[in-house]
């Protein structure tokens, strides 16, 4: 019986291989955008084992150019899959991307360092002057529904501090982030200068919901004390809570 598997799997790997070889590049990026919503794949050259584009564009969010490297390991799981690198003067890393035998798209070990501001500026309705580093590392993403409890992953903020339209030091922050029933909800983990505690959570078709927490100390600027009195509610403890929810 174990010898049957062996080369019922051997088999599968070598129709997987026969599958692949005779896709042209721009299948495997034409995939892609099939099961990716928002994203478009310029520019594509290379061969479907070992490739690139020139410029990758997710959600209007220019994200650089991609070099994409087949992983015939993964024939053996039945999978089809590629290691992914992302280059741009503003963000960098690594993912990889697949495809199972049934056509269930996902993402796993995606590995993104990138400029607060890109981000940031993308949803926010004012313009926002940033410095730190924003990491995000998620263990999966379930591409046909990004909500779905199969996405799990964490978001890092390091050296967080905005300088405009108000200064302000955050510090570390972090936010571990997870699907749950419909909606892609973030524990603060790492609450920074602010000592902040709380959710935030992302609904579909772009609905936010806010319920934080800020525990500011001492040494706290008056200047973010006095933003703080106008955006937030006062606690009898000297806490401040943030409820708010609307739409990106």
């Amino acid at each position: 019986m174990q010898r049957a598997w062996r080369l019922l799997a051997l088999g599968v790997a070598a129709y997987l291989l026969i599958l692949v070889t005779t896709f042209p590049a721009a299948r495997v990026t034409g995939i892609m955008e099939e099961r990716v919503s928002d994203l478009s794949i310029l520019a594509v050259s290379g061969s479907v084992f070992s490739g690139k584009a020139g410029r990758v564009v997710w959600q209007d969010l220019d994200l650089g150019s991609m070099h994409w490297q087949f992983r015939p390991v993964a024939l053996l799981l039945g999978r089809i899959e590629y290691l992914i690198e992302l280059t741009h003067p503003a963000n960098s890393g690594q993912l990889v991307a697949g495809i199972t035998l049934i056509g269930r798209a996902y993402v796993q070990n995606l590995e993104l360092a990138l400029l607060p501001d890109r981000i940031l500026n993308h949803y926010s309705p004012v313009e926002i002057l940033t410095s730190g580093e924003l990491l995000l590392d998620f263990k999966e993403i379930d591409v046909s529904d990004v909500f779905s409890d199969a996405t799990t992953g964490q978001l890092a903020w390091q050296d967080a501090v905005i300088l405009e339209p108000v200064n302000m030091v955050l510090g570390q922050l972090q936010i571990d982030v997870q699907g749950n029933n419909g909606t892609l909800v973030g524990e603060v983990t790492e609450g920074g200068e602010l000592d902040a505690s709380g959710e935030l959570s992302l609904l579909p078709a772009g609905g936010y919901r806010l319920n934080l927490t800020l525990h500011p100390g001492p040494d706290v600027a008056a200047e973010t004390l006095d933003m703080l009195e106008h955006t937030a509610r006062m606690q009898p403890n000297g806490d401040y809570l943030i409820e708010q929810s609307g739409q990106f």
